[in-house]
């Protein structure tokens, strides 16, 4: 950084720099002789002092007038250059600065925590730690095919952006117009059902010539807290065998099965995370997975290669959130451990599970019998079963009832610090 840029004339600055200066001068002047008059009058004797007693005092009392006027000055030149320094970086939030940049030095201070899926289950929980936390990496699934994504999959080759976007939205430390801007959906001709974010990434995408960096970029605009990173770059398809031995290809079709799921694989079956993956799981505090969708948001990114075992090697705590609901076509009639018991079947180890976070509140009867219309129940919790699997249940109020039966944001990740301070 140029420092002689701060000197440029209008930048309101250089006033302060100059009396902070000058009011250091007046405080070490003011400093200087009350030390010298502890230190030196120890060594006069008493009838010279009692001779003097009028003109000391005057001395000190302006020592001390210089020392209160110093540190006076001290602190108003440090205000308001920072209030200068307010006015450059953030207009019209100069008067919130200090306390923005002490929020963010105490979220950066916060635990590193990974959190795996995708769909709307991810966002909503990274909505509540950012409240806790600036070390955040949300790891997205790139097996999304339905919607806008799955028509820019196949009109521009790249990877579906339409995940990555609701996470970086949640992220998101930018004014609320931007965020509305990256969630507008069109409703008319060309770009019918596309949404503005979708195309932007993709726009970013033909700019810097990759996915990963464009992903970047576009957390740079939105000043995210944290990384959304990709689980991988790679092309995927996300297959599911049905109970009855039929092969559905496709995440938009999976959810839509006809029979239980048996299981799910990817689409060539060697599929690599990013090394920033690895190396955001490697160094993690906690581990998240969930809530969202089991077999189309979370399980695909445990089966690209490598993400399991450094899950298991990892020191993190290993934490589950478990759905509120079952989802028809994917976990009709699941209890929690039935959906803990798929995500240890596709990791092919127990150790991926430390803890399962389950919802304690009771919902209102007007929404369970809007969601039994559709055939979701709640997921019924069986301890028993889960002790069996090793997990240690931790139960939690962490349901909101706005219009829907989901997972409040800020009560979740409360839960989360709190399985963290054990």
């Amino acid at each position: 950084m140029n420092i002689q840029k701060w000197l440029y004339p209008g930048i309101r600055f250089k006033r302060w720099v100059f009396l902070f200066a000058l009011s250091c001068i007046v405080l070490g002047v003011g400093v200087s002789g009350l030390l010298g008059k502890v230190f030196t009058g120890i060594h006069w004797n008493i009838e010279f002092v009692n001779k003097s007693t009028d003109y000391l005092k005057g001395l000190v009392t302006i020592d001390i007038f210089m020392f209160i006027l110093g540190i006076l000055g001290v602190y108003f030149a440090f205000r308001r250059g920072l209030y200068a320094i307010g006015t450059i970086f953030m207009p019209n939030k100069e008067k919130e600065f200090v306390n923005i940049v002490y929020e963010k030095i105490k979220l950066k201070r916060g635990p590193k925590i990974v959190a795996l899926g995708g769909g709307t289950g991810l966002p909503t929980l990274l909505h509540g730690l950012k409240e806790y936390t600036s070390n955040i990496t949300a790891i997205v699934t790139v097996a999304d095919d339905g919607g806008s994504s799955g028509k820019i999959i196949r009109d521009f080759k790249i990877l579906p952006p339409g995940d990555i976007r609701n996470c970086l939205v949640a992220l998101a430390d930018a004014e609320p117009l931007m965020a509305k801007l990256f969630q507008y959906r069109f409703k008319q001709d060309t770009f019918d059902g596309h949404s503005f974010g979708n195309l932007f990434i993709t726009a970013m995408t033909e700019v810097v010539g990759d996915f990963g960096k464009a992903v970047k970029e576009s957390s740079k605009i939105l000043s995210i807290h944290g990384r959304v990173l990709p689980v991988s770059l790679e092309k995927v398809a996300l297959v599911a065998e049905l109970k009855n031995k039929t092969l559905l290809e496709g995440q938009s079709n999976i959810t839509k099965s006809p029979s239980p799921i048996e299981r799910v694989f990817l689409k060539p079956e060697i599929i690599k995370p990013t090394n920033e993956v690895l190396k955001a799981i490697a160094s993690a505090d906690a581990i998240v997975m969930g809530p969202g969708s089991l077999y189309t948001s979370i399980i695909p990114n445990l089966l690209v290669n490598g993400v399991v075992d450094t899950i298991v090697k990892s020191r993190a705590v290993k934490i589950y959130i478990s759905n509120i609901m079952t989802q028809p076509g994917e976990t009709d009639n699941y209890t929690i451990s039935d959906h803990l018991k798929a995500i240890i079947k596709h990791s092919v180890n127990l150790g991926v599970v430390d803890y399962v976070v389950v919802n304690s509140e009771d919902a209102p009867g007007e929404l369970l019998e809007r969601y039994k219309a559709e055939n979701s129940y709640p997921a019924v919790c069986d301890p028993e079963n889960i002790r069996k699997l090793g997990v240690t249940l931790v139960k939690a109020k962490i349901l909101s009832t706005r219009d829907y039966l989901r997972h409040d944001p800020l009560k979740l990740a409360h839960a989360i610090i709190k399985i963290l301070a054990l």
